[in-house]
């Protein structure tokens, strides 16, 4: 029996990660509600395709970018009002 852990991953499930990361950097400032969610999704499709560290950290930054991301728009919206 394989690890889990140690099985090889493909250069697809890098990649997704790789957006994954991207968008969740990006939805801290633009649109969080939209972008945010997109990268958790490819974060974890990437860690069901093997990337299983990097992947579960993607999934989790989307969560946490979606969150934070709203939060600051919330306050910025209401510091200009």
């Amino acid at each position: 029996m394989s690890n889990p852990s140690t099985a090889p991953t493909s250069s697809t499930a890098r990649v997704l990660v790789i957006v994954a990361f991207v968008l969740d950097a990006i939805a801290l400032v633009f649109l969080p509600i939209i972008l945010g969610p997109i990268g958790a999704v490819l974060g974890f499709v990437g860690y069901s395709q093997g990337e299983k560290k990097l992947g579960l950290w993607a999934g989790i930054g989307g969560i946490a970018a979606t969150i934070i991301g709203m939060v600051l728009g919330a306050l910025v919206y209401n510091a200009s009002s």
